[in-house]
């Protein structure tokens, strides 16, 4: 499964860079409703979380690891454990009305949810989709 969305911000790419790898916030954009860390690894490659949320209308814990810490062009997780492997890429691109978001997820189901990967496949899609307009909406708002 492969995903990517992309979406401009009319905000400068530090302050987008900055909102999206604040871990305080991502629960303001994503279906995350719990997040914290799991190491003593500051912000940056190596840093891991443990997220908790709702995935396919089930309440799901995951842990993911920061793979990319590139201020402020690029972040970067991947999945440890959970339901969907998964990694995540987001770029970051200065343009001349703010920030070009990219956001592109790439994994596979495991376990049971093999059986169910055209579904995950539509989920992951409305869901980056879905994250990418919250991320906008939140960060022009300001």
């Amino acid at each position: 499964m492969r995903v990517v969305k992309t979406v401009l911000i009319n905000r400068p790419v530090e302050e987008v860079f900055t909102y999206v790898t604040d871990m305080c916030k991502v629960t303001e954009w994503t279906p995350a409703r719990e997040i914290r860390p799991v190491n003593d690894v500051p912000m940056g490659v190596g840093a891991r979380f443990l997220q908790a949320g709702e995935f396919l209308n089930q309440r799901m814990e995951f842990t993911t690891e920061v793979t990319h810490y590139e201020v402020p062009r690029l972040f970067g997780f991947k999945s440890l454990t959970g339901p969907v492997n998964l990694e995540t890429t987001i770029i970051f691109e200065p343009i001349e009305s703010g920030t070009r978001v990219t956001m592109m997820g790439v994994g596979e189901p495991g376990g049971m949810l093999k059986f169910a990967r055209g579904l995950v496949s539509t989920m992951l899609d409305k869901q980056i989709n879905a994250q990418v307009h919250k991320l906008k909406k939140n960060l022009e708002k300001a």
